[in-house]
């Protein structure tokens, strides 16, 4: 029986893709409009679900300073984002504020914030998936021309998605524990002196 739980746990663990990554993006050293700056994770096949995380950093601006926000911090002409491009066999794909605009900054109308918390704190919610049918180099940038003014940056997170497979295995796996386990406590017997 506990080389079935542990054959269950090995297969569950195999069907997994890499389990996670951090991708932290300076607002300068990452920033380019063709991706040539851009941080390079190399990741096993699988799904990834990619989100903002609070890292090396929360948000990033392409301005020197922030104006036009509204009493609240938020709809500002200019001010903090969370934005990012990463590319996969050479497709590019946007991600986060900047995604609904297809370039530089958030939507129009203004997804910018008065600081960089402020902006992180919106972030969550957006998330994307992506599957990689082979091991791949996944690249990460910030999509900007001019990098001047840049300040922050910003940090994503990349974890392993598991199959719907693997959910099958792993509950049956934790099945299969608490049945030994329960066994195991039915057969013990009291000692009678």
């Amino acid at each position: 029986m506990k080389s079935l739980i542990f054959a269950l746990v090995a297969a569950a663990g195999f069907a997994t893709p890499s389990l996670a990554a951090t991708v932290n993006l300076d607002g300068v050293a990452n920033a380019s409009l063709d991706g040539s700056n851009a941080a390079s994770v190399a990741l096993g096949a699988g799904t990834y679900k990619l989100t903002f995380t609070q890292d090396a950093f929360t948000a990033f601006s392409r301005f020197s300073g922030q104006s036009g926000c509204d009493g609240s911090g938020g709809n500002c002409s200019q001010g903090f984002e969370n934005s990012a491009r990463y590319i996969i066999g050479g497709t590019t794909y946007l991600f986060g504020d900047g995604a609904g605009s297809g370039g530089i900054g958030p939507v129009s109308g203004g997804a910018y914030y008065d600081t960089a918390a402020h902006s992180f704190a919106n972030s969550g919610k957006y998330s994307a998936l992506f599957t990689l049918a082979a091991p791949s180099n996944v690249k990460f940038f910030i999509y900007d021309d001019y990098l001047g003014d840049n300040r922050g940056g910003i940090s994503l997170s990349v974890a392993g998605v598991p199959e719907p497979a693997t959910w099958g295995l792993m509950i049956l796996g934790f099945g299969a524990v608490g049945f030994a386990a329960r066994r195991r406590k039915s057969s013990v017997r009291p000692v009678v002196a």
